[in-house]
Parts: structure tokens; C-alpha cells; sequence
């Protein structure tokens, strides 16, 4: 593992458009390289790339369009299928695609299933889709998916483009990974990428195609993939009053706070709630990773997905035992509603939401601190209202004139903290 941290020797194959004469269209009889014969179905869906079909097949055809047709994906699926392996869940190309002018189109792979790892980021949608999950089911996911890149990582792949709409969810052990065909692997290079799962070291770079990247490089997407499942719904460096995203990933400006130590910009919200619930190693983990001056916050120390793997068996092994939750049952929850409670701190029911607060909060307050925040972002919505006219009335001679304000545009957080 430690060798794949270094630089790639091999250089960039150079890419080039391949001739496609013939588009492929549903009816029509495309080849593979032992001669057999796939007919393709209907279209069941549509992307920036090309189109999936249903075949005649076990298996659906991934379809390019023209124009993306390019001697790095030929080879890319070639290299992919020299190395015969196989990872359930992993939807490999099963074999390259020809049509009847012998042009490569695209390719065979597996069935998939599932929801995007993305839907998992949104509350509603979240509780429609998983009604039943706790978060023991989130932690399970993880290890799921961390022994699945673990694998490709050991057998020299690099995923490149990690992001939540390439991972498929149908239950905390039935995972599917998609968009194979952009891997990173021998000199071919992952052509794409998103700036939140981009390290530092790299964010200023030209063009995701430009260069390899290497398992270092890979482990910050890991991470951030790991904390936006944690902190369901987040991402490491968004702030409340900060920078945008890619200035405090260069400046590696995280925060969420390890103790006292904090930036004072965790976003509003239920984040810090999720973050509380963490356990301390969970914390220290994540903190040390994405923290300017961390223990594991380059290239060359990040956690790989092993290190992660045994924080997150950890972390099972103390959810199922019961352990975890005996100090405050809300920790066993995806959403908790308040802080996670600390020992030697009396906690008396808020009056307004009968959530167990801090005994002092509630004698210099009244109220809990959530309700607080939402009485305030009450009066922060009403304070948007249209108003029918406001302003003056006045009489110019025979003049009525009328002053209206604008309404002023919502913020992110904002509907975030009304959603929540």
C-alpha cells in the first residue's frame, strides 16, 4: 500500500476520437471479440456520456455517444478486463461492444439496483427511502463500501471520481458501484472528478484527464465520502459565514471542532448534533484528516481505507454491543435533535420540545438551544415575507405614488435550517 502513495511512473497514453459511422440504436445487433451476438433493447437511461440499453443478455449495454468515443476508453475497458477479477457489487465492463462496421460503442456490464448514495444527503428523502435505518446501518454502509475500494486499491485501480451519485445503495450490505469505465488504471487516467472530493494538492491542477492520481490522492475522497455519511448530508469544509468550498480545502479550514479547538464556523443546524454523536476517535480521525497541520492531513499520511476499516468496525462492534448508546440512547439515532449528553451534567426537559437540555441552559434561558435557533430562524423567515406595500403614500397633486421593497433571496442555510 505504502508504495502505490508514490508518484506513478507511467506516463499518459495520449487520447483520440475513434470513428463511429454507425450510432447504435435499439434493434440493432452489436458483436463482442469471441463473436457472439447482443441485440439492444430499449433505452433505460440516458447521461452525458451516452446510453443504457437492455439486451437480450443477463446484462445491460452501456452505449457511448460518438463524439465520446475515445481510444482511452477502448483501452481503459481492455486493461479492465486483462486483469479478470472480480468484486460483487463492482459493475465491471463484461466485455467490449462492436457494431457491424466492427467499431467499438461501448460495452456489457451488470444489472444494478439501489438508490444513490446522494438521496442518503437529504432528510426527507433519506427517511422515505431507509425508514428504518438507525446509525449502525450508516457505519455498516461505510465498512461496505471501504472493503470494496480497499479491494480495487490492492488490485492497482483507483476509482478517481468518488462522489455519491457513482455508489448505489440497496441496504448496508448490498452496494453498487457504477461508471466503471472511468477508473483510473495502468497510464489510462480518471478524465473526471468534483471539487468537494478533490484534495488540496490538486485543486489548482488543469484538467482531471491531465494527470494520474495516486491512492494518497484518492484517500481524501474517502474521507469526505465517509464524513458526509456520518454527518449525513455535509461535507467537511462548508461554513457558516466562510469561504466557498475549494478556498477552504486548499486551506484545509475545517469546522467542526475537536474539544475547544474550533474555528466557530460549524454550519447551523442539525450537523453539530451529528458531529457530537461521533465517537472521540471518529472525531480525531476525521479532524486530524481535513485540519491544516494534521497528523493525517497529506498525501503521504492520510488514512487509507484499512486504517478507516478498523474505526468503523470499532465503531460497530460498539453501537451493536449496546455500549455506545448506554451514555445517551440519541446516539444510536441517523438524526439526533440535540448534543450528545456528557457525564457529570444534570439534564432537565425543555418546556417547549421535551428534549433533554442542560440544567443550566434551561435556568438562564427558558428554552433549549435548538429551539432557540428555531425561534430565531422563525423571525428570520417572517422577516422575508413579501409584504403587500410597504414604505409611504403620499399625494404629488394629483400623484398617488407608492414605495415597495424587494424581497431578498434565501440562502442555502437558511432552507436547510427549515428543512431540518
Amino acid at each position: 500500500m505504502k508504495a502505490a502513495l508514490n508518484k506513478t511512473a507511467q506516463s499518459i497514453v495520449p487520447d483520440r476520437n475513434l470513428p463511429v459511422s454507425l450510432v447504435a440504436k435499439p434493434g440493432h445487433v452489436l458483436h463482442m471479440q469471441n463473436g457472439q451476438y447482443v441485440t439492444l433493447g430499449t433505452i433505460l437511461g440516458q447521461g452525458g456520456e451516452g446510453s443504457v440499453f437492455k439486451t437480450n443478455t443477463p446484462y445491460v449495454a452501456k452505449i457511448y455517444r460518438p463524439e465520446k468515443t475515445t481510444s482511452h476508453k477502448m483501452a481503459k475497458i481492455q486493461a479492465l478486463l486483462d486483469k479478470r477479477i472480480d468484486c460483487p457489487g463492482v459493475c465491471f465492463p463484461k466485455a467490449i461492444l462492436y457494431n457491424s462496421r466492427n467499431e467499438f460503442v461501448g460495452y456489457l456490464m451488470g444489472m444494478v439496483e439501489g438508490e444513490k448514495v446522494r438521496s442518503l444527503y437529504m432528510k426527507p428523502l433519506f427517511l422515505k427511502k431507509f425508514p428504518s435505518w438507525k446509525k449502525r446501518d450508516l457505519v455498516e454502509l461505510c465498512i461496505t463500501i471501504l472493503k470494496k475500494i480497499g479491494y480495487l486499491h490492492k488490485n492497482g485501480i483507483i476509482l478517481g471520481d468518488i462522489n455519491p451519485d457513482n455508489i448505489l445503495v440497496k441496504s448496508p450490505k448490498d452496494v453498487y458501484f457504477v461508471d466503471c469505465d472511468s477508473y483510473q488504471v495502468d497510464g489510462y487516467p480518471c478524465p473526471v472528478g468534483t471539487i468537494p472530493f478533490t484534495p488540496p494538492e490538486l485543486q489548482k491542477k488543469v484538467h482531471y484527464g491531465s494527470y494520474l492520481r495516486t491512492v494518497g490522492n484518492e484517500n481524501f475522497a474517502v474521507a469526505v465520502l465517509l464524513f458526509s455519511l456520518m454527518v449525513t448530508g455535509q461535507m467537511p469544509y462548508n461554513q457558516k459565514d466562510g469561504e466557498g468550498a475549494q478556498a477552504n480545502i486548499i486551506n484545509m479550514d475545517f469546522s467542526y471542532p475537536l474539544g475547544d479547538v474550533s474555528n466557530k464556523k460549524t454550519p447551523a443546524g442539525p450537523w453539530r448534533f451529528l458531529w457530537s454523536h461521533l465517537p472521540r476517535f471518529m472525531k480525531e480521525a476525521f479532524y486530524n484528516t481535513f485540519s491544516k497541520g494534521g497528523c493525517y492531513s497529506t498525501e503521504s499520511t492520510r488514512l487509507n481505507s484499512y486504517d478507516w476499516l478498523k474505526k468503523f468496525n470499532e465503531y460497530l462492534r460498539l453501537l451493536d454491543s449496546g455500549k455506545y448508546g448506554a451514555q445517551d440512547k440519541m446516539s444510536e439515532e441517523v438524526y439526533p435533535t440535540r448534543f450528545k449528553k456528557q457525564k457529570g451534567v444534570v439534564y432537565v426537559k425543555c418546556p417547549q420540545c421535551n428534549e433533554d437540555t442542560d440544567e443550566k441552559y434551561i435556568k438562564e434561558r427558558g428554552i433549549c438551544m435548538e429551539c432557540q435557533r428555531k425561534m430565531r430562524s422563525r423571525r428570520h423567515q417572517k422577516s422575508f415575507e413579501p409584504r403587500k406595500s410597504s414604505g409611504y403614500q403620499g399625494t404629488f397633486g394629483r400623484t398617488t405614488r407608492t414605495v415597495s421593497r424587494a424581497t431578498p433571496q434565501l440562502g442555502l442555510l437558511d432552507i436547510l435550517n427549515w428543512i431540518f
